[in-house]
Formats: structure tokens, C-alpha cells, sequence
């Protein structure tokens, strides 16, 4: 009963325990499994997808407006096509883009932006510091062929 009365005492703190006595071996609580982590993709949002596409001929405008359609914004450069089979392809997937409330912004020379009606394109018309410095360069030019 004396042992019973030490453990009570060291349990409330009325008395030290004492080190002396063999620890008694922690119970195995089975074997450790690592975890399996399915996915690695440890963001809180999802993953997005932007496809590039450089058609050949004016048929691959049914692979753009598939990607369109499955809420995937494209990137269309024209530099392998005619003038004519580019602005065939390029109407096509304006259609396909109304269609589905879609957008799209012309980029660059013979390159444009379509995006799905999730994606929204901010600022298209806002300039970049690049280009006010060429615009800039552009009116200095004129204004010194206007002075002479």
C-alpha cells in the first residue's frame, strides 16, 4: 500500500519521483506508415493552363476552339499561315469565343489572345512603360521634322 501511496503523492506533486526505478517499456502502437500523398500540388488554387498554338492550316482552328471551349485560354500565332487562311482561322475562333462569352486581344503582330468567358483580360488598353518611351521617341521625331 506504500508503493500505491508514493505513486498517488508523485502524481499530485506532494512528492518527487524518483529516477531509480526501472522504467517499465512504452506499450508499440503498431508500425509507422508514411503517408501517401496523391497529389503534389501543394497550392490552394488550382492548377491553369495556357495553350500555345502556331496553326499550318486553317483546320487547327478546330483544335483552338476545342481548348476554348473546354475553359482553356489560347495563345494563336499566325506565323505559319497565309494572310487570307489567318484571317479565315482568326474569324472562326472570334465565332467560337462569342459563342461562349469568351474574349479576345490582339497581342502582337499576327498573335492573339482568346479566353474563355472565366478568364477576363485586365487593362487591354492600358500602355506599358516600353511602349510610352517609343511613343514619346515617336513624337520628339515628328516635332524636330516639324521644327526643319
Amino acid at each position: 500500500m506504500s508503493e500505491t501511496m508514493s505513486k498517488i503523492k508523485e502524481f499530485f506533486g506532494f512528492q518527487e519521483t524518483s529516477y531509480d526505478e526501472e522504467l517499465a517499456p512504452i506499450p508499440s502502437l503498431g508500425t509507422f506508415k508514411e503517408p501517401v500523398v496523391r497529389n503534389q500540388n501543394l497550392s490552394p488554387f488550382p492548377v491553369s493552363e495556357i495553350k500555345v498554338e502556331e496553326p499550318r492550316i486553317y483546320e487547327d482552328s478546330l483544335s483552338i476552339a476545342t481548348y476554348l471551349r473546354e475553359n482553356k485560354p489560347v495563345i494563336v500565332n499566325l506565323k505559319h499561315l497565309d494572310a487570307d487562311s489567318g484571317k479565315r482561322l482568326i474569324d472562326f475562333v472570334c465565332g467560337t469565343a462569342y459563342a461562349i462569352n469568351g474574349h479576345m486581344l490582339k497581342v502582337g503582330e499576327n498573335i492573339f489572345l482568346f479566353t474563355p468567358a472565366n478568364v477576363n483580360i485586365a487593362n487591354p488598353d492600358d500602355k506599358t512603360s516600353l511602349s510610352n518611351q517609343e511613343t514619346e521617341k515617336r513624337d520628339a521625331f515628328f516635332e524636330k521634322i516639324a521644327v526643319d
